[in-house]
């Protein structure tokens, strides 16, 4: 009998004390579900490449970037272009085309350390860089246009 109490007592408090802990990882999960990010396109040359791009040839005049089902949007040449909205829970995929054809894609998913801002630039020499303000300084010295 006195096992008996001691075993529902215990239960009691695990219980009493667990529940605190999973409201919050409820609250937090949900709160983290309605941010968005947002990815600064960097203008790259309007110029073609003089030497071989790893995503083949491409025209810097129909070059277009798509992230999942958006609209595709025209690289920029002149000024960043700010991409927001975007879930930071999910994989997103990212297309570029040329003259109609895929020339590359990838997939990628915001982490703690992008701090919801990322940068994408293509020179045609490198292909698709993805980075933020803490691991890539090109991203870092050119983004006071999209994030003020």
């Amino acid at each position: 009998m006195r096992k008996a109490r001691i075993l529902a007592g215990a239960l009691s408090i695990s219980g009493v004390l667990s529940l605190p802990s999973n409201s919050f990882a409820q609250t937090n999960q949900t709160e983290s579900n309605n941010e968005n990010g947002s990815i600064c396109v960097l203008p790259n040359s309007p110029e073609p490449p003089t030497r071989i791009s790893p995503g083949g040839e491409y025209n810097p005049k129909t070059l277009t970037l798509r992230i999942d089902k958006q609209e595709p949007i025209r690289w920029p040449h002149k000024e960043p272009v700010l991409i927001d909205g975007l879930d930071l829970q999910t994989n997103h995929l990212v297309i570029l085309t040329s003259d109609g054809k895929r020339i590359q894609s990838f997939r990628f998913k915001f982490s703690e350390d992008d701090d919801a801002k990322l940068c994408i630039y293509f020179d045609g020499y490198q292909g698709v860089q993805l980075g933020n303000r803490k691991n890539a300084d090109w991203c870092r010295v050119k983004i006071r246009a999209c994030w003020q």
